[in-house]
């Protein structure tokens, strides 16, 4: 079984669209969509509710804008048993990419992650002070810790279950991809290469707010890392 978790805030404009493609991608059988909403108030829910009449399509909703990671974390828990893949609603991640990640995870690894920054990959439409918050994140992820992927910043992944994204989560914000690496040194790490679009419609969910969760969830990580190991 394969789960997509796609977590919400006022995505009516996209969410229509990309569902019908997720299962025109990677087919109805043995496949549903969790759709993680945070108090959307432009009509995503209705939408969502009226996709799920046609597809295998269900609905967490939350009272208050939680953030991403802990949509996830949330969305994971009530995610079917077997394979778990998150991405988000604006097409930044196109489900095109879908089938290449569950195959992967089908050959033996234990994450896959949407990568920008490899060979074949890359960003279209990005403003010059996004690339540079992007770039500027991960070169810190990857001075403090040893990354065994070239984009920790992703937020496009499928993991082989969902106790990865349960028991890896403990921080807000949206880097849940890099809380998934630095806790878990020993799995399998696999990266394909995508171009990440900048969202089509509606507003980006982007903020000075969240740039300073990640730089606090670093701290934490690495000063944890560095108690640990003086203990040890």
């Amino acid at each position: 079984m394969r789960t997509i978790i796609i977590p919400t805030v006022n995505e009516a404009a996209n969410v229509g669209r990309l569902i019908p493609l997720i299962f025109r991608y990677i087919g109805e059988d043995n496949t549903s969509v969790l759709v993680v909403d945070d108090n959307s108030t432009d009509g995503t829910i209705d939408v969502v509710e009226r996709l799920s009449e046609q597809y295998d399509v269900h609905l967490l909703e939350r009272g208050h804008k939680l953030g991403i990671s802990s949509a996830v974390q949330q969305g994971a828990v009530r995610a079917n048993k077997g394979h778990v893949a998150v991405m988000d609603a604006d097409f930044s991640h196109h489900p095109k990419y879908l089938p290449l990640l569950f195959e992967k995870l089908d050959e033996g690894y234990d994450v896959v992650i949407g990568s920008r920054y490899i060979l074949g990959g890359g960003v279209k439409g990005w403003p010059a002070y996004r690339v540079v918050m992007s770039k500027g994140a991960t070169a810190i992820a990857k001075a403090l810790f040893r990354m065994p992927v070239k984009d920790p910043m992703s937020g496009f992944v499928a993991v082989r279950s969902s106790d990865i994204l349960i028991e890896s989560i403990k921080n807000p914000g949206s880097k849940f991809v890099l809380e998934v690496i630095i806790g878990n040194c020993s799995l399998r790490y696999a990266e394909i290469p995508i171009n990440f679009e900048n969202r089509r419609r509606g507003e980006s969910k982007m903020s000075i707010q969240l740039m300073l969760f990640y730089l606090a969830m670093v701290g934490r990580a690495f000063l944890s890392g560095l108690l640990n190991w003086k203990s040890a």
